[in-house]
C-alpha cells in the first residue's frame, strides 16, 4: 500500500478543506504572505508552530506497515512530534526553504550527503543522477566545494537531488523559487517539474510562484490563517476566493513567503 497523507483543514465558518497527498500526486499550497501555508506543511514533518499557535485537526500518513495517525490537539505548540519525523526520509523527504541557511558553514557537499544519506556508496550515484537531471555537474569539483560557496541556485538543485536519492514516496518542498533571477526561476521550474514527473513521487509544494504553480499542475490549495479555504484543480481558470490573492501577485511580488 503506497504511503497517504492526510491532514484536515482547520474547521471553522468557512470550512475546512483536507489536503491529501499520495505517490503521484501533485498538491501545491498557496497563499498570502503569513498565511501559514509553510507551518501547514510542516505538519506533516511532525513540527508543529510554537507558542501562541495552537494547531487542531489530524494528520495521517498510511504506509505499507501501518498508519500513523497523530491528534494534533494531544501536543503542545512547538511540539516536535517522533512517530511522524522517525517518517522523514524513506517515507516523506523535505526541501527545506532557502538554501545556504540549511548548510553546515565548512562542510563540503558530499559532507553534507554523508551525513544524510545511510548509505553514501549506494546513494551517491542517485544524488549524481538527480544534479545532472537538474542542471548541476555531478562532478567532484561540485562534491568537494564548500557547499555554502555554491550559488543558490545550485544549492537549491543540489537538495531537490538528495530528497529524491532519499528515496521518499512523498516530497515536501518549500518555496524552491523564492530569491532565484527570473531565468534561474524559470530554469529550475521546467527542470523541477520534468524530474518530478519522472519519480512517480508525490508531491506538496508551497509557493507563491503561480508560474510553477501552473507548470507543477496538479490540485492547487489556498491557505489563510493556518487553514484551506478553497480548491482548484486548474489555477489558470480559478477565481472566488482565489481572487483577491491572484490579484495581489498581479500587483506586484509583496505576497512574499509564508
Amino acid at each position: 500500500r503506497s504511503p497517504r497523507l492526510s491532514i484536515p483543514g482547520r474547521e471553522h465558518d468557512r470550512g475546512g478543506l483536507d489536503l491529501v497527498v499520495e505517490p503521484g500526486r501533485r498538491t501545491v499550497l498557496l497563499g498570502r504572505s503569513g498565511a501559514g501555508k509553510s507551518l501547514l506543511a510542516r505538519l506533516a514533518l511532525g513540527r508543529l508552530p510554537g507558542p501562541p499557535v495552537r494547531s487542531s485537526g489530524r494528520v495521517e500518513i498510511r504506509t505499507d506497515s501501518g498508519t500513523e495517525s497523530v491528534d494534533l490537539a494531544d501536543w503542545p505548540a512547538g511540539a516536535q512530534i517522533p512517530r511522524l519525523q522517525a517518517l522523514r526520509g524513506h517515507t516523506l523527504s523535505f526541501v527545506p526553504q532557502g538554501g545556504r541557511e540549511n548548510l553546515v558553514p565548512g562542510w563540503t557537499v558530499r559532507d553534507h550527503l554523508r551525513h544524510l544519506l545511510p548509505d553514501l556508496e549506494r546513494q551517491l550515484a542517485d544524488v549524481v543522477e538527480g544534479m545532472e537531471a537538474l542542471g548541476v555537474d555531478g562532478g567532484e569539483a561540485n562534491l568537494s566545494a564548500v557547499a555554502t560557496e555554491l550559488s543558490e541556485g545550485m544549492i537549491r538543485r543540489i537538495l531537490v537531488a538528495l530528497a529524491m536519492a532519499r528515496g521518499a514516496e512523498i516530497l515536501v518542498i518549500d518555496e524552491p523559487t523564492t530569491g532565484l533571477d527570473p531565468h534561474s526561476r524559470e530554469a529550475f521550474s521546467e527542470l523541477l517539474h520534468e524530474r518530478i514527473l519522472a519519480s512517480g513521487a508525490g508531491v506538496l509544494l508551497v509557493t507563491h510562484d503561480l508560474e510553477l504553480c501552473a507548470r507543477l499542475g496538479g490540485e492547487a490549495l489556498l491557505v489563510d490563517d493556518g487553514a484551506i479555504v478553497a480548491q482548484t484543480d486548474d489555477i489558470s481558470t480559478a477565481s472566488g476566493a482565489f481572487q483577491p490573492f491572484l490579484d495581489a501577485v498581479a500587483d506586484g511580488p509583496s505576497v512574499g513567503e509564508a
